[in-house]
């Protein structure tokens, strides 16, 4: 009787409210989108019936054929769109679309002959925090070489602000006053490297070529660039490099301030000659975590006695490296030193006391990788300090447990354990498990390309 009577009032409530049952076929069909939306997909298929195919940017972070974005910081997104031409593929168009009383006009569009939209991004080029569209052309039957496309939106307008080719590109607030600055690599005339700093004003209006800086000369190809901050904690881009005649990398930094915009790594404060390169593959980064970005210098180790018999060989040769933290106002600073493994992406803090005194021996077996470090000198017997063991397999979790392993570290596929031998209690350079836990550390990628 009670079930009847809740029944009975859940109904007379309904009815009251003005409520009604759907049916199961209502139930089932999709939510309709809004008319703000229909009316972009209405523009869309305005343009696609005229034989442009809907593409979409290869690479980057933003990869859809449309993209939301609130350009004008107006509260409403405007949305970007991405074709290309069905009788002619290899020219390409961007339209931008604003929303008008909730629907979607076409304001204006930008359009590139290339092989394909390489990507798109939305800098800050105004105070204001406005955003730009800049997109980035792969052209055709030329690899090195790109073309770039940045366009400001304001006032229901769209206005080209650069157009250009490049080899490589970041966006940077070197400047320090709130907007993305655009910094390209590229040749000039005569064939040389050079990087470009292009600053806008403070409406975005237009952008300025600020100014002009060579890479250093022995450059061949940039691999990567990074953001980063000197010394003092001022914004500074970081160029990665390989060179011509060897393997290894080169680091170029460029700065803009009151002398200019300019690459401190082709100058000298204190008259010397401060070379970038080291011939391995290892980037700048924050080594030591202190917000600051070092530079590596390689070091040669001494060779040890397994290879005495070849010392001139560059594979048998090890190297550590010292890590300089460079500023606009004096000389780098070493402010560490590291051993790198980059093929097992570890690496090891190298103490004062060790430099000079300390090598290492590798060896490989099945899923299992090993580091030794010797405290070695010419005069007597290497002596073993530590082991530092890549564990990989079904079987690496036993023998990380095996008597004797420090466990360092853990991935999904692989554990990195250490071992100290006793033949360490005859060194004064010995370390203890604390201290080797402390010096060892993953290192993490972080290539801007």
């Amino acid at each position: 009787m009670k079930r009847l009577f809740l029944f009975i009032a859940c109904l007379l409530l309904t009815l009251i409210s003005g409520c009604t049952f759907k049916s199961g076929d209502e139930l089932l069909q999709p939510p309709r989108p809004s008319a703000t939306y229909e009316s972009l997909q209405k523009q869309i298929n305005n343009i696609t019936s005229q034989g442009a195919i809907a593409v979409s940017p290869q690479s980057g972070e933003n990869r859809n054929t449309v993209q939301l974005m609130d350009l004008d910081l107006d509260g409403e997104d405007e949305a970007v769109a991405f074709f290309c031409e069905s009788k002619n593929p290899d020219r390409f168009h961007v339209y931008v679309f604003q929303k008008e009383n909730e629907e979607y006009v076409s304001v204006g569009s930008v359009s590139g002959n290339a092989a394909q939209i390489t990507s798109v991004s939305y800098p800050s080029l105004s105070v204001d925090g406005k955003k730009a569209i800049l997109i980035s052309w792969k052209l055709s039957g030329d690899d090195s070489t790109s073309g770039i496309t940045v366009c400001a939106f304001s006032n229901a307008k769209l206005t080209t602000l650069l157009e250009t080719t490049y080899q490589s590109f970041t966006t940077s607030d070197l400047d320090n006053n709130g907007t993305d600055d655009i910094i390209l690599f590229t040749k000039d005339e005569s064939g040389r490297r050079i990087a470009q700093l292009y600053v806008s004003d403070d409406t975005a209006i237009k952008l300025t070529l600020k100014g002009e800086a060579m890479l250093s000369p022995e450059t061949q190809s940039i691999v990567s660039l990074k953001k980063g901050l000197l010394r003092g904690y001022q914004a500074a881009i970081f160029a990665e490099s390989k060179v011509e005649i060897s393997t290894g990398l080169m680091t170029d930094i460029f700065v803009y301030d009151s002398d200019g915009f300019r690459n401190i790594a082709l100058e000298s404060e204190d008259g010397i000659k401060h070379s970038t390169y080291r011939p391995v593959s290892v980037p700048s980064t924050d080594v030591n975590n202190d917000q600051v970005v070092e530079v590596p210098l390689a070091v040669l180790m001494p060779i040890s006695p397994q290879n005495n018999t070849n010392s001139s060989s560059t594979s048998d040769a090890s190297y550590m490296l010292d890590w300089y933290a460079y500023s606009t106002g004096d000389a780098p600073v070493r402010v560490c030193t590291t051993y790198q493994n980059v093929s097992e992406n570890w690496q090891f803090m190298i103490s004062d006391a060790w430099r000079g005194k300390v090598t290492v021996t590798k060896s490989n077996e099945e899923n299992q990788t090993t580091t030794t470090f010797l405290h070695y000198n010419s005069l007597n017997r290497p002596i073993e300090l530590l082991t530092i063991h890549r564990l990989t397999g079904d079987m690496k979790n036993y023998y990380a447990s095996q008597e004797g392993m420090i466990e360092l570290a853990r991935t999904t596929t692989e554990i990195y354990t250490a071992s100290i031998p006793d033949s360490a209690n005859q060194s004064e350079l010995k370390l203890n498990a604390e201290q080797i836990k402390e010096r060892f550390s993953i290192i993490s990628q972080s290539w801007n390309n």
